[in-house]
């Protein structure tokens, strides 16, 4: 009898400390302070509608060479070596980029972009690039892995002249084809270094950013320079001049 008692009241302690742990578990699973290991979800093998904005490329998913806009061949290159002289028209470049992932948010890719306007005049973007927006691809040695075309920026604040020259782009991970793994593709993305930082390579994956806007076609015309038309596009492959700093390319 006495046995029984002691196991009753053992009980008794026990219990509401088990219910206040319950309690704190759930709380914590809710503001996403853990996720038991749960892989992120990436998006399907057709297009969507992404959250944001744009769409998704899930329906190229494996194509090789795929890019929404109609870009050159050489928009999949490294880019031409340095020259001295300045570029004679718009150009864009990529600025830094990443994958990043807020304890209570999906993950997301964010890339900057730079607008340069040429050694003469200035380029008047439109707030949406044309109200097309940005296209992203991301493809590997096995075709596309991710991408999506439509997807807002954000602008950075304009300069003096009201000039707008650098912006930032999301891209969600509805984005990228079954099966991938986001902190893979990211560490596929960047250069291989050795030990002293140095750039060894190009990256694994392929990362292309493009927009189309009237404003870019307009100063290339009155530069004098048929070829581009109104598109801009970077990646982030490593200049054919070849190697530097880790640290100065991303």
């Amino acid at each position: 009898m006495r046995k029984r008692t002691l196991i009753h009241a053992g009980l008794q302690t026990v219990v509401p400390w088990l219910a206040v742990a319950a309690v704190v578990i759930a709380m914590a699973w809710q503001q996403g302070l853990f996720s038991w290991g749960a892989s992120a979800v990436t998006g399907p093998a057709r297009t969507i509608a992404l959250p944001g904005g744009g769409f998704s490329d899930g329906g190229r998913c494996g194509a090789e060479g795929y890019h929404y806009f109609p870009l050159p061949a050489s928009a999949s290159a490294p880019p031409a070596a340095e020259s001295p002289a300045p570029v004679p028209g718009p150009r864009l470049v990529l600025g830094s980029y990443g994958y990043e992932k807020p304890s209570r948010a999906p993950g997301r890719f964010t890339i900057g972009l730079l607008f340069a306007p040429g050694p003469k005049g200035s380029l008047e973007l439109s707030r949406t690039l044309g109200g097309e927006g940005v296209a992203v691809e991301i493809e590997g040695p096995r075709g596309l892995v991710g991408g999506a075309h439509g997807l807002p920026v954000t602008w950075d604040s304009a300069t003096k002249s009201g000039t707008r020259d650098s912006a930032q782009v999301t891209l969600p991970l509805e984005a990228l084809c079954p099966g991938q793994d986001a902190r893979d593709v990211m560490q596929r993305l960047q250069a291989p270094i050795d030990s002293s930082n140095t750039i060894t390579g190009q990256p694994a994956y392929t990362l292309t950013v493009s927009v189309r806007d009237p404003a870019i076609g307009a100063q290339r015309r009155s530069l004098g320079l048929p070829l581009g038309g109104s598109l801009l596009s970077a990646n982030n492959l490593v200049p054919e001049d070849g190697f530097m700093l880790a640290g100065a390319a991303y």
